[in-house]
Order: structure tokens, then sequence, then C-alpha cells
């Protein structure tokens, strides 16, 4: 075997082989895991995908490794599929890839690689992250890359302070809000800082159905001790995912249990739910209590700021490694006004967008970008012109009757030929409707504002701007049910 063909291990450090192989399989996985990753919620992407390994090339067949034959089965049943399509889509060189259980590999194979998952073998793929930008499905979650705003300030200073060691209220803290918005990614970025300032801090991070799992594990094999022993040493006690575990006496009493150890020991623990203290359901009296009693952070979903700036920074993390997948500021607009769901929704749409520009080998258009933007929000329904003239009010500080008047003022004209670029672009109706709805106008001034704006619109970040709002507001409106 070509020791130069191996991946994720100590013995392949600082080779490569005669045609970079090793980065070029590495990256291939980096870029799938991300797609994976927009498209799975986050607590199943890091219990199954985060986990696998790319081993070895053997006779031209890509191994990627399952830790245990439990992993390879989940893996195997739900996303092996998905996983070689995409491998299939990524792979300039064309190689197959398996999915093996490291447990029942070959000697020889073991003996070259070492443990994948050890300490050792980790931290040599986090100092590679630079060179790889895409690893482990995106960037690095860590405060740095947490794009932050009036939804979730508070749980990110709260996360700040814990992993400071700084007083943050009550031993255990509930961080909650709808999926999507980033609660895990304040979490890992906790973990992280603590392992930057003091290594020797231990922090364990699970979800609660991998705790269930572990736990229900440890039942039939009748010893718990190795969960125990694991959890209660823990300095800081991360369990994510916590309403995953409601209606399971046995396992809430266990989880009830390891939180009180961990906390009569000093340490801090903290749970991420979808639900207010005063709002979760299926949980039994003891564990209610105990979050009822614990400082509860929201994290809600984000403005408009924040998601323009989700949609800048993985748009620009992308073209760091795939230079052609630029996308251009009416693009991010339109992906930020036809979006409408939390932060993972819309790097789900980035992502999609990718795979739709042959996996970031081709510059992204209009066409796919909408083609994704109805993927993933649905035929919107289609708008009157008196929704779109509301929706114009609201951006433009005018009159409706400056807005349908005969007036040539510019600061009247601006707002009405956007708005009449909308009603063409947005609804069917034909020039000369759109015109009687102004004013009576004749159609030929209708089309002399849509040709207008439509060929200043490439090269006007302004005028991009504004019609971006005014799709925003008038989505908002839809939503209302307003019609």
């Amino acid at each position: 075997m070509d020791r130069k063909r191996l991946f994720a291990s100590r013995v392949n450090e600082g080779s490569q082989g005669n045609d970079g192989g090793d980065a070029t399989g590495q990256r291939v996985w980096e870029d799938v895991q991300a797609v994976l990753k927009s498209r799975m919620p986050e607590e199943e992407f890091f219990r199954w995908i985060a986990e696998l390994r790319l081993v070895a090339e053997v006779d031209g067949e890509m191994l990627l490794a399952a830790r245990d034959p439990v992993a390879l089965d989940r893996v195997g049943r739900d996303y092996k599929r998905e996983i070689e399509r995409l491998w299939a889509g990524m792979d300039p060189q064309g190689r197959p890839i398996k999915l093996i259980c490291w447990r029942t590999v070959s000697a020889e194979l073991r003996e070259l690689i070492g443990d994948p998952w050890s300490v050792e073998a980790e931290a040599d793929m986090a100092d590679g992250s630079e060179d790889s930008p895409l690893l482990s499905g995106g960037p690095a979650m860590t405060f740095e890359t947490l794009v932050t705003g009036p939804s979730n300030k508070t749980a990110a200073e709260v996360a700040k302070r814990i992993a400071a060691g700084l007083p943050a209220g009550t031993p255990i803290t509930l961080i909650y809000g709808p999926q999507g918005t980033g609660k895990t990614h304040i979490v890992m970025a906790l973990k992280a800082d603590v392992a930057k300032r003091d290594p020797k801090r231990k922090v364990v991070y699970l979800t609660a159905e991998e705790f269930m799992s572990s736990y229900l594990d440890g039942v039939k094999a009748r010893d718990t001790s190795g969960l125990k022993r694991r959890l209660r040493t823990a300095a800081i006690l991360i369990v994510d995912d916590l309403h995953r575990i409601a209606g399971k006496p046995g396992t809430e009493n266990e989880m009830l249990q390891n939180i009180r150890e961990v906390t009569g020991n000093g340490g801090q623990v903290v749970l991420v739910g979808d639900a207010a203290p005063g709002e979760t359901v299926g949980f039994g009296q003891r564990l209610r209590s105990e979050i009822k009693g614990a400082t509860a952070v929201e994290i809600g979903l984000p403005d408009a700021a924040m998601r323009r700036e989700i949609l800048c920074r993985l748009a620009r993390h992308i073209a760091a490694s795939h230079p052609e997948f630029l996308l251009e500021d009416d693009m991010i607009q339109k992906l930020n006004a036809g979006i409408r769901g939390p932060g993972r929704e819309l790097t789900g749409a980035v992502w999609s967008l990718f795979t739709e520009a042959n996996f970031g080998q081709e510059t992204p258009t209009m066409d796919m970008l909408e083609r994704v933007v109805r993927r993933h929000s649905g035929e919107q329904r289609e708008p009157t012109i008196d929704v779109i003239k509301k929706a114009t009010l609201k951006i433009f500080p005018i009159a409706r009757a400056d807005l349908e008047g005969p007036s040539k003022m510019q600061s009247f004209v601006y707002p009405r030929q956007v708005a009449m670029y909308l009603c063409r672009t947005m609804t069917r109706k034909s020039f000369p409707q759109i015109g009687r709805a102004f004013g009576k106008r004749d159609h030929t001034t209708v089309l002399y504002a849509f040709r207008r704006i439509e060929k200043a619109l490439p090269d006007d970040p302004r005028l991009a701007d504004d019609i971006a709002r005014v799709e925003g507001v008038i989505l908002d409106l839809l939503d209302a049910g307003q019609t």
C-alpha cells in the first residue's frame, strides 16, 4: 500500500502523492460534508457524518471509515447513497468511495494509519483547517465565525463568560430557540474557546440522542460506569437537543443525576433546547424544576442585517476554495428576500446553489438562484398591485397620492418606477393593466420604467438594495395574509 495515499492519520504528516491526491481526496470529502451539513439537522450531522474519517485510497478506491458497526449500519442505511452521489459529482479523478467499519479493517491498514479518531489525529486535521476552508462542512464553529446581532447577542455573551470561567448566573444555563438559529454554533464555540484558553479544563459535548444511546447500551451491558465517568468529571457539560429525551423517564432520570453530579462538583451545565422553561413538555417534575431554575437565554430569528452577513460570509468562505463561485450583490439580496427562515435555511440555500453551479465549478447565474429559491421556499403567492404599492410606501417616505400621481419630481418618480418594475416581475399583469393602476398612465410609461430599472439594476447597488427591501416587505405582507 502506498503510504502517500493515507488520510486523517499521523503517518501522512507533511506528505502528498505525486499528483496531490491526498489533498484532493480530503478536500472532496470536506465539500461532501459541507453539502450534507446544509441538508441535515445539526445533531444528526455531528452524530453520524462528522464522525466519519477518510482514511486511505486502496487500488483506486477511497475508504471512508465508520467508527463501529452501529455507525456503519446507520450511515449505510440513511446516508450512503447520498454520499456516493455527491462524491461522484465532486471528485475530478472519478474514484469510487467505499464505506468500511474501522473495527474490521486489516491489521496492515490499522498499523499504518493508527487511530483516525485520536487526539493527535484531530489536532493534525485542525492544524490544516486554514488550508482546507471547508473542513467538516464549513467554517469552524467559533465565536469569531458567529454572526451576532439582537437575536443572539445575549446568548453569545453568556457562553463567552462560561468559557472564560466568569459568573454567568446559575450553575445550569438553558439556551433555547427555534431550530436552525445557531444554538449549536454557540455551544461549539464555547467548547472551542475553552480548549484554546485551558486545554486541561474538560468540556463534554453530546446530544441528548447520543446520551440516550450510550445509556441504553450501558443498561444492556449492565454497566453504565463508563458514561458516568465521562460526564461527571466534566468542568462543563453541554447537552444539545434536550427535548429529544422527553417522555423517556429512565433516560431522563439518569440525565438528571449526571447534571446534579456535575454541578455538585462545581461544574457548569449548558442545556440546549427548543422551548422556554415554562413551555417545556414531556419531562418529569424533577427535571422540569431543574430547567425552570436555570439561567435561560433565548435565541431568535436573525434580522435582515444578520441574514445578509450570514450569506456574505458563507459565499466568501466557499469562494476561498472555489474561485468560480462568486455571488454578486443582487444575488445576495435575492437570497435574503426569498429565503424567509432561520440561518440554517439560508446556508442550505447557498449550498444548494453550490451544487447547482456544478459543485462550485461554474459561476452561479440568476436563473440557478431563482430555481434554488423556489426549491427552498416553494412557489410564492402572486402579490396584487395594491400589496406592491403598500410595500413601496413602507420603504419610501411618500404618500400614496404621490406614488400614483402625475408629479415628475425624482423623489416620486424613482419609487414609482421601482413599484412598476416589481408589478411587472412579480405579477402576471400586462403593461396596460399596470398603467391603469398608476393614475391611468399609458402602457408606454410603464414599459419605459421597466426597461430603465432592468438596465440599471446590474450596475446600481443602491437600486438592487431598494428593490430587495421592497420585495422583503411584499413577502412579509403576504405572510401576514394581506392581498
